[in-house]
């Protein structure tokens, strides 16, 4: 199924080196999570990693291989937690040994963190639950309140988990497309498209989609979701909607 692709990318993961510790003695419970992002792949675009730890030391890895299967592959097997060396060593060549640094799994190669410019290709971030699966609602756009013209649609956004796909409706268009999270709640987006439809007004459509593309961090409180660039003003505001 293409391990020995995988392998190319982690399985020197298990070296012995220990990796100096930025946040040893984490308990288990902290721990487990959800981690995603794309690892690198030597015949193809990279591959799409999900892995669930679980506090019982259990863990469970859904991979896709972009461009070449929409195919998800999945595995699940044990992992031992060393919380002096915040290091992670899983029982399968698939994942080999990771340190664990903020909410991020850094996956390492010949025991060593990458830490050159390709650094963010060897990166797991712990899905953030506040952020995912929700149906955030557009209700500002630089400051300014978003009123729905007549006959458009409420604008609003969802972070899917797998994939790290959003979708959404910008007000006129539906919207869609890839984000990545990173630490200190920095955000990317990419890969935006949307569909052709024409309505009397587009402003809205057309800021929401300005913001997407200039946006680099977010912020979570209470219901309430921010879209910011270099951390000054937001660039847009949402809240949740929880649907029945």
């Amino acid at each position: 199924m293409g391990a020995a692709v995988i392998a190319v990318a982690m399985s020197s993961c298990s070296g012995r080196q220990r990796a100096k510790n930025s946040g040893g003695n984490t308990p288990v419970q902290e721990l487990s999570g959800t981690y995603t992002g794309t690892l690198p792949c030597a015949s193809c675009p990279g591959i799409e990693t999900r892995v669930d730890l679980n506090s019982d030391l259990t863990y469970t890895i859904q991979t896709r291989y972009i461009g070449r299967s929409d195919e998800v592959s999945t595995q699940s097997g044990a992992f031992k937690w060393d919380s002096g060396n915040s290091t992670l060593t899983f029982d399968s060549q698939l994942l080999g040994q990771c340190l664990l640094e903020g909410n991020t799994l850094y996956v390492l190669v010949d025991g060593r963190k990458n830490t050159g410019q390709n650094a963010e290709n060897y990166m797991l971030v712990k899905v953030d639950q506040d952020l995912v699966e929700k149906y955030w609602k557009l209700i500002e756009l630089h400051g300014n309140p978003v009123t729905p013209a007549n006959g458009s649609k409420e604008a609003h956004i969802t972070f899917h988990i797998d994939g790290n796909r959003f979708s959404g409706d910008a007000g006129c268009n539906r919207i869609m497309g890839s984000y990545q999270t990173r630490e200190n709640y920095r955000i990317a987006f990419s890969q935006t498209a949307a569909t052709q439809m024409m309505c009397i007004d587009m402003e809205i459509e057309s800021n929401f989609l300005q913001v997407l593309e200039t946006a680099d961090s977010y912020l979570v409180q209470n219901d309430t979701l921010t879209l910011n660039r270099a951390r000054m003003a937001p660039l847009a505001r949402f809240i949740v909607v929880y649907l029945r």
